[in-house]
């Protein structure tokens, strides 16, 4: 170095350009290695989880949320890394230079651009390998419907799965039936009872058999089984309800999904342990028969997505109507902008039993229904409904009765003709003439009527 005041020479200067280029040169080139180790590495380990993710999507064993977490757990530990720089440097720390920092490293190119880049590779490789399954197609070229009829009646022996944007359904197939019903999401969480009880599984609950289910790939409900939500005499009839209704819910579906079938040499263990012994045409007797009183229930509230709209003197109609707690939860849940779709997570109910609550209330005159009255009054009776009319024709009916028989003992005729009551009671349910012939009474008519009766009056 050169004396103080002194002005430093031409060679001097050179010199020490040379030497502090060289400096720099070698604390560039040290950054750049060590930032392009350090990124091939974060890469080579980015690739694996995506790959993994992606194997596990086309198996169709993952779970709708993976995707999600998985740009969830890369963005967290971008922002993390890009904070602890922030908080590290001189800069002052202001709300809006933060503010930048958190736009600067969730919005980054480069963090984009590496997930895209892994994200593309994983898909080349997952398209080149072979496929795992015998045969596929999507709904719009062929239904599930026909399918299920093709595997039926050629006893094959493997699983059919259904996928589409929120859940999955895995039917296992043999000796012409349908052995089991694997489902991925639970539709329900509310089981079928009265008006005044149900009995509810625990959200948390659920969502740890869920889990379960996309990790060991244990059944849902025999997770919820071992969790010790259900009991064992019921665990059959739990599985038959729970795979039906999410298998409707596939049928019900407007928008095309996939499908794909793979062959098996045996069913899996718990597929063998819990037969539920359902019959292919009868179960698509049944979903056809939903699907048609879907239509009709469509033509009361068209879209699903649609805020829920009271009627004006809805608290005026509420005390005329008893309420179970069902239908006062989903009141006490519109704010103007409830849909019926948000009511499922709410309630816990399929979405196809959220519209028959909807359309109960309609018809009391408590909600207003988008579709009009007029498709309100054309909807045809439920099965209950008709049973309840059924029911009130008995009563009817008994009043009928006993006035007659009060009036004969009076004027001393004889006994009336119980079949008059019973005929007229099958009528009613069947559809016959409005006056019929009264006909002797025989022990069928009185066995029929005796039925009726008790079972009316035996609480559900």
């Amino acid at each position: 170095m050169p004396e103080p005041g002194k002005m430093m020479e031409p060679s001097d200067r050179t010199a020490l350009g040379e030497g502090l280029k060289a400096m720099i040169c070698e604390l560039v080139d040290s950054l750049v290695h060590k930032d392009e180790e350090r990124y091939e590495s974060e890469f080579v380990h980015l690739l694996a989880r995506v790959r993994e993710l992606v194997e596990r999507k086309v198996r169709m064993e993952g779970t709708k949320t993976d995707t999600r977490d998985f740009l969830g757990e890369l963005l967290f530990t971008r922002l993390r890394r890009g904070m602890h720089l922030f908080l590290k440097s001189e800069d002052e720390v202001t709300s809006l230079r933060a503010a930048e920092w958190v736009m600067g490293v969730l919005f980054a190119v480069t963090t984009l651009s590496e997930f895209a880049k892994a994200f593309d590779q994983a898909l080349i490789r997952s398209n080149t390998g072979p496929k795992d399954f015998n045969f596929a197609g999507r709904t719009d070229f062929i239904s599930v419907e026909e399918v299920l009829q093709m595997l039926s009646s050629g006893k094959h022996l493997g699983c059919l799965s259904l996928e589409k944007a929120d859940n999955r359904l895995d039917i296992y197939l043999r000796d012409g039936r349908i052995w089991f019903l694997d489902v991925h999401h639970m539709i329900r969480r509310v089981l079928p009872g009265d008006s005044m009880r149900h009995r509810e599984i625990p959200e948390a609950a659920v969502n740890q058999a869920e889990t379960a289910r996309s990790k060991n790939g244990t059944p849902v409900l025999l997770s919820l089984f071992e969790q010790g939500v259900f009991r064992r005499e019921e665990l059959r009839e739990i599985m038959r309800l729970f795979g039906k209704e999410v298998m409707f819910d596939f049928m019900r579906e407007a928008e095309p999904y996939a499908f794909y079938y793979r062959k098996l040499d045996a069913l899996p263990a718990f597929a063998e342990t819990h037969d539920l012994r359902l019959g292919v045409t009868s179960i698509l007797l049944e979903g056809s028969k939903l699907l048609d009183d879907w239509k009709q229930m469509l033509q009361v509230f068209p879209n699903p997505d649609a805020p829920i709209e009271p009627k004006s003197d809805m608290f005026a109609r509420m005390g005329d109507v008893a309420l179970g707690v069902l239908e006062i939860k989903l009141l006490s849940a519109i704010n103007g902008d409830t849909t019926p779709r948000s009511l499922v997570a709410m309630l816990g109910l399929p979405l196809y039993d959220v519209y028959q609550i909807l359309i109960k209330l309609s018809r009391e005159g408590i909600l207003a229904a988008s579709g009009g009255d007029t498709a309100l009054h054309g909807l045809a009776l439920s099965v209950e409904e008709s049973m309840q009319e059924a029911f009130a024709a008995l009563d009817a009916n008994d009043d009928a009765e006993q006035r007659r028989s009060a009036i004969d003992r009076v004027l001393g005729d004889e006994e009336p003709n119980e079949s008059v009551a019973a005929s007229s009671v099958l009528d009613r349910v069947l559809g016959g003439l409005d006056a019929p012939t009264p006909a002797p009474a025989t022990d069928l008519d009185r066995e029929l009527l005796a039925i009726l009766r008790k079972s009316k009056r035996e609480p559900s």
